[in-house]
């Protein structure tokens, strides 16, 4: 019989993509701790660096204290930390001593588990992360296989970026991230077996939203395919643009089976991993799931917070492949130009960008890359007349080296623009954490948790958390 173990993904990415991230505060998410402790998951993914600004700007809350907080009331549980390993709080990249920094302190403040997703796949930079992760004592180190379409995004490409990240000692789990809830079971069926043979022993866990309604199918047909954790959120972080809801994939794990009249041939064909897999189970407490859904639809209700609903399947994002919250900015952003009727201009455009600049995936900051460059190319009435920073950026490999070539004429516009000599022969300082310290004159007074912070935020916004004082740990 095979286990099936759950990372509870509900007050990170389901608030993030249902909610802004902006949805809960540490009370409200400190007064489920009980629950979420002794519920059973193998791991909550509790924070990442997206989150700790928000705790800032919005809630005016120290995000160290949060994890410090959180880390005692949930102390069987692994709290997990997300990052891209190049960056903290923001789009700005960092040198090697302030990741470095970050790793020894959300270690330091309670964090166990530590995820990196990397949109290019640099080995490299996933690798050197790890080395830091681990020298600190972080226990779990997850490398992401960031999900998607395109040409050169095969499961050849996938089986040799997982075979070269598995032989690192220092990565302990990978697993598939579907942010854009891209997967299909045909798919799974495919890219799962070739990502198993590549990793040997290592974990595979998966991760997809259920932007196009087939997240859950997905789950079950990876798990008859040798994964044995699976991301879910409960009610009402889950479903809509978020990730499948844990109490769905528990009701279907009693009558997930390969069979036991499986024919001779069938089972000479079947993967060594699934010998002895013809039934499975979780040991999830269900009275716990029920009290933190419930918990959460309170918190819904009292801030009139819109609950996750299963989707309609679409087609069409097969195409442009917008995440969900993606697309709400987007909408936004034209009705407020009282440019609503180029949505759909704008859709067309990001597929011929993203095909221009050698497919990145759609997850941040790529997305919001392309979606600009896109809309600057409809509005403008010209393709890439006008040419945001980040784009150049990106090509100049700031964010590592794209999947495909950039398109030959589009690299040489790129390339004309006024400010794209100096960055493309910037490199990247590396100063010490004293040095920088010095250089933003700070002394020994000031923490190392509140010197990251500064070093990435403004000013104001750390004086007016700080001035806020202690976090609420109480709701309502």
């Amino acid at each position: 019989m095979g286990e099936v173990r759950f990372v509870d993904t509900t007050v990170r990415d389901g608030n993030q993509s249902l909610w802004g991230a902006t949805g809960l505060t540490a009370g409200m998410i400190l007064s489920a701790a009980s629950d979420m402790d002794r519920a059973g998951f193998k791991a909550i993914d509790f924070n990442s660096s997206i989150h700790m600004g928000v705790s800032v700007r919005y809630h005016k809350e120290n995000p160290w204290e949060k994890i410090k907080l959180a880390a005692k009331m949930i102390k069987n549980t692994p709290l997990s930390f997300g990052t891209t390993g190049r960056r903290f709080l923001g789009f700005k990249r960092v040198p090697d001593s302030v990741m470095s920094l970050v790793m020894e302190r959300v270690a330091a403040n309670g964090i166990r588990r530590v995820w990196i997703v990397d949109a290019n796949h640099d080995v490299d930079l996933i690798i050197k992360v790890a080395r830091m992760a681990k020298r600190v004592g972080i226990e779990e180190y997850v490398a992401a296989l960031s999900f998607t379409i395109s040409p050169v995004h095969t499961d050849e490409y996938y089986a040799r970026k997982a075979r070269e990240l598995a032989r690192c000692e220092d990565i302990d789990t990978l697993y598939i991230k579907d942010q854009g809830g891209l997967l299909t079971p045909e798919r799974v069926r495919t890219l799962v077996p070739a990502i198993k043979e590549a990793i040997g022993e290592k974990p595979l866990e998966i991760h997809s939203h259920c932007s196009t309604g087939l997240a859950p199918i997905c789950y079950l047909e990876a798990i008859r395919l040798g994964v044995d954790v699976v991301h879910t959120a409960v009610p009402p972080l889950a479903q809509g643009t978020s990730l499948p809801a844990v109490e769905n994939i528990l009701e279907n794990l009693p009558y997930l089976s390969h069979g036991t009249n499986m024919d001779e041939a069938a089972l000479k064909t079947m993967p060594s991993w699934l010998w002895g897999k013809d039934k499975y189970w979780s040991n999830l407490n269900k009275k716990c799931l029920a009290d933190m859904s419930a918990h959460f639809q309170q918190v819904a209700q009292h801030a009139g917070l819109s609950q996750g609903q299963p989707v309609e399947h679409d087609a069409y994002y097969y195409n442009h492949h917008v995440p969900g919250g993606m697309m709400t900015t987007l909408r936004r952003q034209l009705s407020e130009m009282k440019k609503e009727d180029r949505l759909h201009d704008v859709l067309e455009e990001i597929v011929r960008v993203r095909q221009d600049l050698g497919y990145p995936i759609m997850v941040t900051p790529f997305s919001q890359f392309v979606g600009t460059q896109a809309t600057m190319n409809v509005l403008s009435g010209e393709r890439y007349k006008l040419i945001p920073v980040e784009i150049i950026q990106y090509a100049a490999e700031w964010f590592g080296s794209p999947t495909a070539p950039i398109d030959p004429n589009v690299l040489d516009k790129i390339a004309s623009q006024h400010q794209a000599k100096d960055i493309f022969n910037q490199e990247l300082p590396q100063p010490s954490i004293k040095e920088l310290r010095q250089e933003m004159g700070l002394g020994s007074g000031v923490s190392d948790e509140e010197f990251l912070l500064r070093y990435v935020m403004m000013e104001t916004e750390v004086d007016k958390m700080l001035a806020a004082g202690p976090i609420n740990i109480t709701y309502p």
